[in-house]
């Protein structure tokens, strides 16, 4: 018995189609003129209703799947725009407040990405949940300026030394892309500071201490992110620990 080498498949009937919608992603098939979904390539019989969906019922699929997209999306460009203004020394409170805002919306989409909405690679789906995962990180650690900070220490190491020396800097200096407001030494002549944003009463500085310099623990530590040292800079909130004598502080 021999079989065609190509089956021809029924041609599509506009009518049967009224009211129905892709199985695959829920896109209305009512007027289609072929055999597949327009928007995800689905193939489907329109004279077979099981290959079809009722699109009463897949209107509000169809939302869920609109909204899990746009989150997707949205999640990768509000980790590359976090990422990027973490990197040139943006103020840390800031991107704790955003990742903080961003929780409820993190959640929705996780809770959209684990249900069976749509065909879905598992390449997607895994990214999905590390995207804002890795921007909620840089709002609890702010861990592109450490990286920032090691591309520059050399640089930043040689200004070090000449202020340590007696040289005065006055006005803003760029170093890579860090622009500091302004380069001092500390009230107590111990350290040099780079001031990477806020005014006269406040900021985020990278700290050089000296060599022989022994760093205290504070009594107070925050309830996440790196110890706390009290004897790095003038009026700290919280320090973290650079290594080779830096330290990334916030004055008050």
């Amino acid at each position: 018995m021999t079989h065609p080498d190509h089956i021809e498949a029924p041609p599509s009937n506009p009518e049967a189609l009224h009211g129905r919608g892709c199985i695959g992603c829920a896109h209305e098939l009512q007027g289609l003129t072929t055999d597949a979904c327009p928007e995800c390539g689905r193939p489907f019989n329109p004279n077979d209703p099981r290959t079809t969906a009722n699109i009463a019922t897949n209107r509000y699929r169809r939302w869920l799947i609109g909204t899990c997209r746009l989150l997707y999306y949205a999640s990768w460009l509000a980790l590359l725009l976090i990422f990027v203004y973490s990197a040139i020394g943006g103020y840390w409170l800031l991107l704790f407040m955003l990742a903080i805002a961003a929780v409820p919306l993190i959640l929705l989409q996780f809770i959209l990405l684990a249900l069976p909405l749509q065909p879905i690679s598992w390449q997607r789906r895994l990214a999905g949940y590390l995207v804002p995962l890795v921007f909620l990180s840089i709002g609890v650690n702010d861990w592109p300026v450490v990286l920032s900070f090691k591309l520059h220490q050399t640089a930043m190491t040689k200004i070090a030394d000449r202020v340590a020396g007696g040289e005065v800097i006055s006005g803003p200096t760029n170093v890579g892309i860090f622009r500091f407001r302004q380069i001092r030494m500390s009230r107590g002549g111990d350290a040099v500071g780079f001031q990477l944003n806020g005014g006269a009463g406040g900021g985020m500085f990278v700290v050089r201490k000296p060599p022989e310099f022994v760093p205290e623990l504070a009594s107070r530590q925050l309830p996440f992110g790196p110890p706390h040292f009290r004897n790095i800079w003038d009026n700290t909130n919280w320090t973290q620990d650079l290594g080779d004598g830096w330290y990334l502080v916030e004055q008050d």
